[in-house]
């Protein structure tokens, strides 16, 4: 059977070609993610709210096709929503179709608390106010933001069409504006990041967290899979240590 060794769910708020790319070419043979694709095109308000609207009916289809582990993509739904807005409504879909269930913002704020990071600086694609939001959900959930700062980018096609340079740029350019920073986030799973990971991590000594490490980690995490995945930086090389956090 495909995904033998785990059926990953994934509720995308746009197309999620970008995450379904990278899950690929991150994670070995064994591991099948069941996209579904939403119907987000600018990352504005009310864009976001439509593809909340079909959050419950994606998840239960993705429950009956035989994902194991639910993600719910679209940071800026939650962001939007507030604090506790991701875990309040995965418990709500969890407790309907009998799956585990996380927003994809529940874990990014899990895997950073993981390495350790308690200052932190952000680099998004976004326009000013999503950045500004990321910021104050991140604040809101125990951390310092130190700095955040994103490319200014609305329409969401332009997002997977960005050079794989374009993370390692503005997050090298974040960070060594606030070298006091315990750790990098790369928020939206769209736009290419994993590429950069590595680099990051290498010239800045810190770790480099982005949404689809994040999202990877933590289903795996979840499922009580240990697999040596190198390449990717330190988030994903925890898997293989059995779970030991950032160490310098």
């Amino acid at each position: 059977m495909l995904g033998w060794r785990a059926r990953i769910g994934h509720v995308a708020p746009s197309r999620g070609d970008t995450f379904v790319y990278e899950f690929y070419r991150i994670l070995p043979e064994g591991f099948m993610l069941l996209n579904t694709t939403g119907t987000i095109r600018r990352l504005v308000d009310d864009h976001l709210e439509r593809q909340l609207e079909r959050i419950e009916e994606a998840t239960v289809d993705l429950a009956e096709t035989g994902a194991e582990f639910i993600i719910i993509g679209g940071s800026p739904i939650f962001t939007r929503l507030g604090h506790g807005s991701d875990r309040e409504i995965a418990a709500k879909l969890e407790a309907k179709v009998g799956v585990p269930v996380a927003a994809g913002m529940t874990c990014e704020v899990e895997a950073l608390k993981h390495m350790g990071i308690k200052k932190v600086a952000v680099a998004t694609p976004y326009p000013d106010a999503l950045t500004k939001r990321v910021g104050d959900f991140l604040t809101a959930s125990g951390f310092q933001v130190l700095k955040a700062e994103g490319l200014g980018i609305e329409l969401n096609s332009e997002l997977g069409n960005l050079p794989e340079h374009a993370a390692y740029k503005i997050a090298k350019e974040v960070y060594f504006s606030v070298p006091e920073a315990d750790g990098i986030f790369l928020p939206c799973n769209r736009w290419p990041t994993s590429s950069s990971i590595f680099l990051l991590e290498k010239e800045t000594g810190k770790p480099a967290l982005s949404s689809t490490l994040c999202n990877i980690w933590y289903a795996l995490h979840r499922l009580h899979i240990r697999e040596e995945i190198r390449g990717f930086g330190k988030l994903l090389e925890s898997l293989g240590d059995g779970g030991a956090s950032w160490k310098s």
